[in-house]
Formats: structure tokens, sequence, C-alpha cells
């Protein structure tokens, strides 16, 4: 059944091309002072907004009174300024490659090391702001930037219940060690964009799993029979499933069926 593209993956994917363009993973603990402030950010659950720029010009002033205005009444996030040419923060630029983005730049940091946005050249307060995610979709970006395969469950109140099939997933050797795992109850209501985005339905009365694969391929969104077989073949057919030609799902993904609601 075909389905239309998710607001979840246009915007992932405009995302992906923008930190693609930086060559940015996501950041580690490593650093000088700015990267400092930005793990404490993090050990604090701020979001580290990062100007990055070349020159004290206009474009950088001004980028500069957007980010301070944007953040001014809040508490779940700090900004830090740095400066390319700055040998102490070598580490934090060469992750996001940021000699080569068009300056000034806007690097967003979730506590969890997700980048959940960039933003070159100019930035407005919405974009800043929608930058700030829920928990559920920094754990997913974090992941796809981890090149993981993302099984995202989402469970009606009260209940915690993973699905058979997206536990044998999960534990397949294929699969094992690059797959995460992330739950959300149906009912958290910092989750509902996100979970919107998706086209998840938070009405169900069993688990739903959104399934996705880097760097942000959404696969679909299945009821809580989905078989193991059914994951893999669709990631088979997605063309991220492994490189032998030889393998099972390979063969399989071109007669898998769905039971997707």
């Amino acid at each position: 059944m075909t389905r239309n593209v998710t607001a979840f993956q246009r915007d992932i994917g405009l995302l992906m091309a923008a930190i693609l363009l930086t060559g940015a993973t996501g950041v580690t603990a490593d650093g000088g002072p700015f990267q400092q402030k930005i793990d404490a950010a993090a050990r604090s659950e701020q979001y580290a907004f990062v100007l990055f720029y070349s020159q004290n010009d206009a474009a950088t002033q001004k980028m500069h009174g957007v980010l301070k205005e944007t953040l001014s009444n809040r508490n779940d996030a700090t900004a830090v300024s740095v400066n390319i040419s700055d040998a102490n923060e070598a580490t934090l630029i060469e992750q996001f490659d940021a000699t080569r983005m068009p300056m000034p730049a806007v690097a967003v940091i979730a506590p969890n090391g997700a980048v959940t946005g960039v933003y070159p050249q100019q930035v407005t307060t919405p974009q800043l702001t929608a930058s700030i995610v829920s928990s559920g979709q920094a754990a997913c970006l974090k992941a796809l930037q981890d090149q993981k395969i993302v099984l995202l469950c989402v469970h009606p109140e009260g209940t915690t219940s993973i699905p058979k099939g997206v536990q044998d997933f999960q534990a397949d050797a294929l699969f094992r060690g690059r797959t995460q795992l992330v739950s959300v109850q149906a009912s958290d209501q910092t989750e509902q964009k996100f979970l919107r985005q998706l086209q998840v339905r938070t009405d169900q009365p069993s688990t739903l799993t959104a399934f996705m694969a880097p760097p942000g391929v959404m696969l679909g969104v299945y009821n809580a029979k989905v078989t193991q077989d059914v994951l893999a073949q669709k990631l088979a057919a997605a063309g991220k499933c492994c490189d032998d030609p030889k393998c099972k799902h390979h063969k399989g993904a071109a007669g898998q069926s769905s039971t997707r609601r």
C-alpha cells in the first residue's frame, strides 16, 4: 500500500541534507571551552544553539540578535558563539565541517547529542523554536544520525508491551547491533506533534510501531501483529537491509505483505 510522505519524512529529509552539507553526525564530548559549555548544557537537559561565524559582520550580528531574542525567555536552551578560526574549538568545528558552511550558521544540538537543526546564513525565530523537539523525536533523530534502524513503539496509555515481531527483529543477529528501539506513550502531550508528523494514530487499543531507516526513510507504521519477516522484507525492499545478494530478506522482499493499520 502506498502512503503519502509524512511531514517528518519531508522535514528530516531537509534536515539531513543540511547536516550532510556540514558533515555533522552528532556531537561527542571532547574539545575546547565552548564544547564544554555544550556538554554542560546537555547535563542540564538544555539544548545548545551554536552560532558559527567567520567575522562579526552585519549578517552575524543579525543572526545573533535573532538567537538572543528567541532564547531570552527560555530555560531549556543556551547559546554559544564559535569563530571558525578558533583552534581551541577544532573538534567542534570539524564535527560540523563548519569551515565549509555558508557563514554565519546556527546548529541546534539536543541534550542527547542529536542535531535538530542547521541554518546557514539566515534564520527565523519559528525555525529556532521548531528545533526544540520532543524527547521521542530527539531519540529517533540521534539514532538515524548514528546510521541506525529505528523502531518507534507508540503505546496506549499505561502499557509498555513491545510487539513480539519487533522484539524478534531487534534480536536478529543481522539487525541487533544497528537497531534502536524507542518507546513513547500515545497520550504524552509533548509527543503529539511528532506523532502527527509520522501519521501515527494515538487512539489505537494496542501498540503501533513506526519503522524508519537512515538517513530518514519512513518504512511504514505497523500494528502489534507485525512479524519480524514483514519488517525485514520491508527493510530489504527499501534497499536498507544489507549488501548480501543471497540474503533471505532480499529474496522475500518482492512478496512481502503488511499488517499495517
